[in-house]
Formats: C-alpha cells, sequence, structure tokens
C-alpha cells in the first residue's frame, strides 16, 4: 500500500507541475506576431467555374457574410467597363472541417420587382460602385454609393434590405434629426451592433467637383480622378423610429473603419497626406466606445474621440500609409481581439492648393501584399485580461502591448504543403470586398484590383495558423 500511495503522491505532483509549466508557458508567450494563413476558396480556379463566373469578377463592391454564405452586390464591371448589375450572388463558404469538402457553391439572384401599394414605387436599388453595406440578422443592408456617372446616389439615406430568406428587397426610410443635413456619399462604412441593435455610419465622400466629359464617358469611374471632399462624420441609426441621429465627428478623415462589438468601439486609421517623395513616420488611430446601452451613450462627454499616435520606422515598425485596405476584427478567443489590416496601395500624393492638381503629373501607386495586426484592449473579466495584468506586474516579462501593431507572419497550411497551392494572392486593392466569417476567426475576401490594375475573380480566407491557439502562444 505504502508503495501504491507514494507512486500516487509522484503522479499528483507531476501532474500538478506539468499544469504550472503550461500556465507559465502560456502567460510568458508573446501574443504578437500573429501566424496567419491566406487559403483560395476552392474550384475558383477550375474552367468551369470561370466560366460561370466571370461577372464575380469586379472591384468596389462589398462582400457580406451572413451564416456560411458570403454575399456580393454592386461594384464595377472590368468587362463592360461600367457598373454590375443589382444582382446578390451568394458564394457558400467552405466549412473549417477538412474532412468535409470544401467546394465553393455559386448562386445569382436577379432583383425581384416588389410594388409598394401605397406610393406606388418598385423595390429595387439601382445599380451602384464604392457602396457600403452590413449584415442584421437575415437581412443584407446597402447604403450610398455612386451611380454610373461617379454622382453620390440621393436616395433620402434609405437603406436597401435584402431578406436572405424571402430573396426580395425592401426598404427602410432614412429621417434625420432637426437641423441636421446628412448628405448622400459613397466610399463610407456602415456597422450593425448585434446585441443592441443599432446602425453606425461613418465616414465618405459627399461632393463631386468635376463633371465626366465626353473624354471620360464610359470610362470606369474609379479611373476617373475628381477632387472631391472627404467627411468624418460619423450617424447613428435607430431601427425603430428609422431615424438618423448626428454623433461626434471624428478628428480627422478616414482611409477605412471598423466596429468591434464585444466592446462597442468603433475604430478607424486616419488618412496620411504625403508630399511627393517623403516617407510616413507616423500614423494615427482614432477610437469611439458607443457603450453598452443608451443611458450610457446620453450622459454628458460619454461619446468621446480617442486618439492614438504610432511611429512608422524600423525600430518600431508599423503599417505604411494606403488607401483600399481592409481592416477588420480577428478574434483568438479567450477574450483577445485583434484588428487585422491588409493589403491596400499608396496614397495619391497632396495636391496643390492651387490648381487642385496632383504635385507630381502620374501617380504611380505602390501596391501592397503584407498583413498586420493591432492587438486591442482585452476583454473584461476574460484570460486575457488576466495575463496582461501579470505581465504588466512581473519583472521581466513582455508588456501586454495593448494598441501595438506587429506584421504577420504568413504561413502556408498542411494542405498547401501537400497540393502545392497558391500561399499568397498577391498584392492586391480589396476595398470594401471582405468581410469577417466562421464566428470572428477568419476573414473572407474576393475580387479587388492586383498591382497590374487588373481586376481580380477568386476568393481568399485569412485565418489564423493552424497550431497557434494550442501551442505556443495559447492564452
Amino acid at each position: 500500500m505504502a508503495e501504491v500511495a507514494a507512486g500516487a503522491l509522484v503522479a499528483e505532483q507531476i501532474v500538478a507541475t506539468s499544469v504550472e509549466v503550461a500556465a507559465v508557458a502560456a502567460i510568458a508567450a508573446p501574443t504578437q506576431p500573429l501566424k496567419v494563413s491566406l487559403t483560395q476558396l476552392a474550384n475558383v480556379t477550375d474552367e468551369s467555374f470561370s466560366c460561370r463566373n466571370q461577372e464575380l469578377g469586379r472591384s468596389h463592391h462589398t462582400l457580406t457574410v451572413i451564416g456560411d454564405k458570403a454575399y456580393i452586390f454592386g461594384g464595377e464591371d472590368p468587362r463592360s467597363r461600367g457598373l454590375c448589375s443589382p444582382n446578390v450572388h451568394v458564394i457558400t463558404l467552405p466549412t473549417r472541417d477538412p474532412k468535409v469538402p470544401a467546394d465553393v457553391k455559386h448562386l445569382s439572384y436577379e432583383p425581384f420587382p416588389v410594388l409598394d401599394e401605397k406610393t406606388g414605387e418598385t423595390y429595387i436599388p439601382a445599380p451602384r460602385t464604392k457602396h457600403a453595406a452590413c449584415a442584421r440578422g437575415k437581412y443584407l443592408i446597402i447604403h450610398g454609393g455612386q451611380d454610373h456617372l461617379g454622382h453620390p446616389i440621393e436616395e433620402d439615406n434609405c437603406l436597401w434590405l435584402w431578406d436572405t430568406e424571402a430573396l426580395r428587397w425592401s426598404r427602410l426610410r432614412g429621417d434625420t434629426q432637426i437641423g441636421k443635413i446628412m448628405a448622400a456619399r459613397y466610399d463610407h462604412h456602415i456597422f450593425v451592433d448585434p446585441s443592441q441593435d443599432f446602425l453606425i455610419l461613418h465616414g465618405g465622400q459627399s461632393k463631386l467637383h468635376s463633371k465626366p466629359d465626353a473624354s471620360t464617358a464610359g470610362i470606369s469611374v474609379s479611373l476617373t480622378l475628381p477632387h472631391i471632399d472627404t467627411t468624418a462624420e460619423t450617424w447613428h441609426y435607430d431601427f425603430n423610429s428609422h431615424a438618423w441621429t448626428a454623433l461626434p465627428s471624428c478628428p480627422s478623415p478616414s482611409t477605412t473603419a471598423a466596429y468591434v462589438a464585444s466592446s462597442s468601439t468603433l475604430y478607424t486609421i486616419a488618412r496620411t497626406a504625403l508630399a511627393p517623395g517623403s516617407p510616413a513616420l507616423s500614423g494615427t488611430i482614432h477610437s469611439i466606445a458607443l457603450h453598452s446601452s443608451p443611458t450610457e451613450r446620453e450622459k454628458p462627454s460619454a461619446l468621446t474621440w480617442q486618439t492614438h499616435e504610432f511611429p512608422i520606422n524600423p525600430l518600431t515598425p508599423g503599417p505604411s500609409p494606403r488607401e483600399g485596405a481592409a481592416l477588420v476584427p480577428l478574434t483568438a478567443g479567450h477574450g483577445r481581439t485583434y484588428l487585422l489590416y491588409m493589403f491596400g496601395s499608396s496614397p495619391a500624393p497632396i495636391p496643390d492648393p492651387k490648381t487642385r492638381a496632383p504635385s507630381t503629373p502620374q501617380h504611380e501607386p505602390v501596391y501592397y501584399s503584407d498583413v498586420w495586426a493591432l492587438q486591442l484592449p482585452s476583454g473584461k473579466h476574460s484570460a486575457a485580461a488576466a495575463k496582461d495584468v501579470i505581465c504588466e506586474k512581473l519583472p521581466g516579462m513582455q508588456g501586454p502591448g495593448t494598441l501595438q501593431w506587429a506584421e504577420a507572419e504568413i504561413v502556408p497550411t498542411e494542405k498547401m504543403l501537400q497540393t502545392g497551392g497558391k500561399v499568397h494572392p498577391g498584392p492586391r486593392v480589396l476595398f470594401s470586398g471582405y468581410d469577417a466569417c466562421f464566428g470572428g476567426e477568419a476573414v473572407v475576401f474576393w475580387g479587388g484590383m492586383n498591382a497590374k490594375h487588373e481586376t481580380e475573380a477568386d476568393g481568399w480566407v485569412v485565418a489564423l495558423a493552424d497550431g497557434y491557439a494550442d501551442n505556443d502562444r495559447y492564452e
């Protein structure tokens, strides 16, 4: 019996020691840089698939994930050099189970006209580009955009809703508060808070200073370079009153934005204006917390923008200024959330203030293929928050790294190594053709433009590389 008891004691000590070692390793493991893999959606290179889906090659469209499907709408068609039809394209996303075939299924729904008996109006959204989109339950929401002449679409700031079950369009009116004017716009962002059921609109461009002429007729609106006014406005939409309310404007216009629902916080990356030949030495992140209830939002000074400057140099790396990049939340579990900032192209130089013309005759943008991650504050009462507190208190430990950038390490998946598939799509401008998927644990994007100014017609999924969460960086 003594030997059995001694053996049990030794086993208990081994287990306890193993748990302690695992806990210490988890606390000591760095949270950056992330390891991510990019996986091309299956069958997109198949000849039959490509022939059936040439219409999916587009730019300046939106991609919105609802359930296990990605909904593609609008944008610009490289074949006609005009706007895409208002069809809704649906792509079924593959499962994350490697044993299940990852076939991509595509369906296209033409707009079915619904007549309003009271007004006699037909509910079909006009073709558009550079619009904004998001999801609300089973509905795909569309707002704003440009028409075929490059003008903002005037629709009294209504919201278009595509019912993914009934397969038809409806429309919500968009009244504004007394004394406020909400201009029609494009190149903006909209987000729905799923727990509080409100919509946030941010940014956009609302004025066109040059009109298309005979020399630009028939050319894609993306290839004309009108001088425009970029707004930093932020608006709140109430689904019960069907009304827009102005929120405090961002301190400066932004190139992109993302909404983190777990903290009800809107993040933007400020637009950086560079003189020709001048490198960027810093960047700016703005954020505003929308809080967890209307009562909290109505308190004095509750809605206040916060500004965080970050350096860009070899000692403290950060993403170069860019346009058309994706910014989307990515969760690693245990209360740890990042903002992925990927791809895009270098911004145009500062225009001459007298002539409003660019300082250089021709701007050839640099297209980026990198992926950056910004670590966000950890969730309250989470394992990530506990780890951050410990790391901050213990000597010799790396700090929590909140609001710090690190370039993600792109690694191939085991399947890529076995089949020899593409590891990376190459430099690309995504515009708004992306969204979070798989419960916020991955990002899917479709289309966009490559460095040759060619429109792409494929899709990719960006996810944490296999082994991340259960090996060296488990939190």
